[in-house]
């Protein structure tokens, strides 16, 4: 096993073997993506039920789907690594992959989490909310997209850190909040424009700050992560 161990950690392949495992769970227990799915559904139903046939602002609208996109990714995405710690697979991924693999492969994993809800989170309310009309589907995917990714960075890290200090979910809203902040601002005015009409080039300056804020948090995660994964 030690020498199998070796070969992975040379050839770099680490990455899509740790994702293939996570995603190969989730698919058999169906847990995770139950739980993402019911909030979905059951977060873009109460607030359809609230608003009824009364017309929604583009400035609530954009709140309203960005509180949905952070508790979404609240619920889905805090099991990262705590998941490992409670099954007692967190040595394996030790011992066969390098630390780096394991952050990667689990931010590729959160990322296309964090993306399919949103984008099913964000459908249902257009659908069902007739006054949020997108002015710019350009902007909107984009602004989605980049969230996203910002997202599954900062929870990817965080329940890295939770899992690690033996801690449980409710601890991760607490930590991951002061790091979402200059996300999530960015991100409401990006949608705010997204809805009014803006182009991509007119919102590029939340745009650019939310994935040059994404891509800070995912370089300062990699070398934070092989101190608490290895520790």
């Amino acid at each position: 096993s030690m020498a199998v161990s070796c070969r992975m950690k040379r050839n770099g392949l680490g990455i899509f073997a740790v994702a293939g495992k996570d995603f190969k769970s989730e698919t058999r227990t169906r847990f995770g993506i139950t739980a993402l799915g019911l909030f979905v559904v059951t977060a873009v139903s109460l607030v359809v039920f609230a608003v009824a046939d009364e017309p929604l602002r583009k400035p609530v609208a954009a709140a309203l789907v960005w509180v949905i996109m952070f508790y979404t990714a609240m619920t889905g995405l805090g099991r990262a690594f705590i998941s490992e710690e409670e099954r007692g697979t967190s040595l394996f991924l030790r011992l066969n992959a390098r630390p780096l693999d394991v952050y990667l492969g689990k931010l590729l994993v959160n990322t296309t989490l964090a993306l399919a809800a949103n984008v099913a989170a964000t459908v249902l309310i257009l659908l069902f909310i007739p006054s949020v009309v997108v002015g710019n589907w350009g902007t909107l995917v984009a602004t989605v997209v980049v969230g996203s990714i910002g997202l599954a960075a900062v929870l990817s890290i965080v329940s890295a850190i939770v899992a690690k200090a033996g801690t449980r979910n409710p601890v991760l809203p607490v930590l991951s909040f002061p790091l979402l902040v200059p996300l999530v601002m960015p991100g409401v005015k990006a949608l705010l424009l997204a809805f009014a009409g803006f182009t991509i080039v007119e919102a590029k300056g939340d745009l650019v700050l939310m994935l040059s804020y994404s891509g800070l948090i995912i370089i300062a995660s990699i070398y934070v992560f092989e101190v608490v994964w290895e520790d």
